[in-house]
C-alpha cells in the first residue's frame, strides 16, 4: 500500500458515490437497475457511517502509534544532538526520562504534522499500524486541517498546558463510543483502521 492519497483504502463501491454524488445506479429487489437509489454522500457522513466501512479504531493501537512516532522523533533528534555535540554522555535513566517526557508532551507532533499533510493521513507509525486520518467529508486533508488537528491542538495546546491537555484528550476519547479524541473533533477528522481492508485486498479508491 502506498502512503499517498491515490491509494486510499476505500471499498470499491464508494467510487460510485464519489462520481455520482447522492445518486448511484443499483440493482436490488426494491429498486430496478434503471432507478436511482439514494446513497448518503461523504459530505453527510457521521462517525457511525465511517465505522460501517471500517472497524472501530483500537485505542491501544493508537497508543502504540503515539509511542512509535515519539520513538522515531526521539531517535532523529538524539542522532542530530550527538552529531552536533560529540562525546556527550547520558545515563540510560536520563535517556528514558527524556523519551517519556517527549511522550507526555506530544513532542513528536511538531515533526510529524507535515508528514500527515504530505501523505494525506499517515505518520510513520500510522503507516506501520495501518491507521489513517481522513476528513469526515472524505476530501483530502488540507493544510488547515492538519495545522488545526496536529500543530495547534495536539501540539501547542498540550505544550501550553504542560501535558494536561493530552491526558484530558485520552479520557475524552475513552468516554466516546468511537474513541474520537479532541483533536479529531476540533478538525472534523476521524482516524480509521484500514488493516482489514488491506488484508481483504479490496481495490482502493482515490480521494481527491
Amino acid at each position: 500500500m502506498s502512503m499517498f492519497i491515490k491509494d486510499g483504502q476505500l471499498p470499491e463501491d464508494i467510487l460510485a458515490r464519489k462520481k455520482a454524488g447522492t445518486y448511484v445506479e443499483e440493482t436490488s429487489p426494491e429498486a430496478p437497475a434503471e432507478e436511482p437509489v439514494y446513497v448518503k454522500p461523504f459530505s453527510e457522513f457521521e462517525e457511525e457511517d465511517w465505522y460501517e466501512l471500517y472497524p472501530k479504531t483500537d485505542i491501544m493501537v493508537r497508543l502504540k502509534v503515539h509511542l512509535l512516532d515519539t520513538a522515531v522523533f526521539y531517535a532523529i533528534f538524539a542522532a542530530i544532538y550527538f552529531v552536533l555535540i560529540p562525546n556527550t554522555v547520558f545515563s540510560v535513566g536520563t535517556l528514558i526520562f527524556w523519551y517519556l517526557f517527549a511522550v507526555y508532551t506530544n513532542a513528536a507532533i511538531f515533526v510529524t504534522w507535515p508528514i500527515l499533510f504530505i501523505t494525506n493521513g499517515f505518520t510513520p507509525a500510522k503507516y506501520f499500524y495501518k491507521q489513517r486520518v481522513v476528513r469526515m467529508d472524505g476530501e483530502r486533508l488540507g493544510l488547515k486541517d492538519v495545522i488545526v488537528r496536529s500543530l495547534l491542538i495536539k501540539g501547542f495546546c498540550n505544550a501550553a498546558s504542560c501535558g494536561i491537555f493530552n491526558i484530558v484528550s485520552i479520557i475524552f476519547a475513552y468516554a466516546r463510543p468511537y474513541h474520537k479524541a479532541l483533536h479529531d473533533v476540533a478538525a472534523s477528522t476521524i482516524t480509521l483502521d484500514i488493516r482489514e481492508k488491506e488484508e481483504d485486498k479490496e481495490k482502493p479508491v482515490e480521494f481527491k
